[in-house]
């Protein structure tokens, strides 16, 4: 079990704050969470995460990355004897640059480590030993590498990041696709997710699901072709905007603005 913090005080692109391998992980609360970009990886056992309302599960060969400041709290699991981890900290004035290349909102699961960046921290830690100006250059190279690895796996792995991607992703779709038949399947095929975790992220960050904002949507656009095409017949405009049952579209349009379309019309 190591861990090395860094003495060195020059700014840099990328600088580590502690590093360390091997590490027997206990329970962490953090509710005004962390002066650094934090990292951690699963190397035994099982580790659980708490974001907000979020309850996240860091397996074997799984790997988590957060933003500075965001409250959060992780522990072992309590079905496991062990979690043992490894970590990297970090800051520096390209450091938000960079991160943003990776799309990071307020956190990140890297659900596949491959071999090249599952291994990365136990085979540089020894360079994070040193501590001379050469040295310090060589970590904030280091770094660099290591967010191209990550960079590298979200691609292969076709990574959706964070819930707020999700969600932008998923309205993005709505809003181009609402006149087709749309389902949650379409959804969990969208952000690469199962479906009832696609429907817990979207509902996590809009208060509801996508199927309940897909309706409201096609009915708002509902009410637009009723107000600017005076001569365009309900059914049509039912049609049009992706409801398959012009009963069911009258319900929803009454349920949602307090009168059938025609009684809106007049």
């Amino acid at each position: 079990m190591s861990i090395i913090f860094n003495s060195n005080s020059d700014n840099l692109p990328l600088k580590f704050f502690d590093i360390g391998i091997n590490w027997d992980q206990h329970k962490i609360y953090r509710p005004n969470g962390f002066d650094y970009f934090h990292w951690l990886q699963t190397d035994s056992g099982m580790g659980i995460i708490r974001i907000g309302n979020q309850r996240i599960k860091l397996n074997s060969g799984q790997g988590f990355l957060m933003r500075p400041n965001i409250p959060h709290s992780f522990f072992p699991d309590s079905n496991k004897s062990e979690w043992q981890t490894s970590f990297i900290t970090f800051e520096g004035t390209a450091a938000s640059e960079l991160v943003e290349f990776l799309n990071l909102n307020d956190y990140q699961l890297y659900n596949h480590l491959d071999t090249s960046l599952g291994t990365f921290i136990r085979r540089n830690f020894n360079t994070f030993k040193k501590t001379s100006f050469e040295d310090t250059l060589m970590q904030s190279n280091a770094i660099y590498t290591f967010l191209m690895l990550l960079r590298q796996n979200a691609y292969q792995n076709r990574l959706i990041f964070t819930d707020s991607s999700v969600t932008n992703l998923i309205v993005s779709y709505i809003s181009s696709h609402y006149q087709e038949n749309i389902s949650n399947e379409s959804f969990s095929n969208l952000t690469g997710y199962s479906i009832s975790h696609t429907i817990r992220l979207f509902r996590d960050q809009t208060g509801e699901t996508p199927l309940k904002y897909l309706t409201d949507f096609r009915l708002r656009m509902a009410k637009s072709l009723i107000i600017f095409h005076a001569n365009l017949p309900i059914n049509k405009i039912s049609e049009l905007v992706g409801f398959s049952s012009p009963s069911y579209f009258t319900k929803q349009f009454k349920d949602y603005f307090g009168k059938t379309p025609n009684q809106f019309r007049k």
